[in-house]
């Protein structure tokens, strides 16, 4: 757990298996953290969910999931839960990168593959982290 002094938020991050900075380790850094982001649903809110991402990481036996808290009003809730169309536009918050980076340092990330689809984001290297590639897509769930 990881608390934000400027706005008392918490984060999680969930580890799997030993991390090394020389190691590519694959990275979920996952906002907001809600409810719903932790049911096992079909969400078009993001390209991997927190589910998707766990199973992804225990198939490569070592990964790290970030889940970034943001607030969230009952109303965007209700909208995520009832699937009520997209949720409403919020602005990037590029300090929400920093928070992330310097939560995966701590975790002593080096090297990592991104679970998402690639983005232009702020440069990493001044937290000493280097952004290797990106798995776009999750791999199709198998039935049963």
């Amino acid at each position: 757990m990881y608390r934000d002094k400027l706005t008392d938020a918490t984060h999680l991050a969930l580890v799997r298996g030993p991390i090394s900075p020389d190691t590519e380790t694959l990275v979920r850094v996952h906002e907001p953290l809600s409810v719903i982001d932790l049911l096992d649903i079909d969400d078009a809110t993001h390209s991997w969910s927190v589910a998707q991402a766990q199973r992804a990481i225990a198939a490569a036996g070592r990964g790290v999931i970030v889940l970034l808290h943001r607030p969230e009003s009952a109303d965007e809730l209700r909208r995520r839960a009832l699937d009520e169309g997209p949720p409403a536009a919020t602005k990037m918050d590029l300090r929400n990168y920093g928070i992330g980076a310097q939560i995966l340092r701590d975790l002593n990330v080096g090297r990592m593959r991104l679970l998402a689809k690639p983005r232009k984001m702020p440069s990493m290297a001044g937290f000493d982290l280097e952004v290797t590639g990106y798995v776009e897509t999750p791999p199709a769930r198998a039935a049963g």
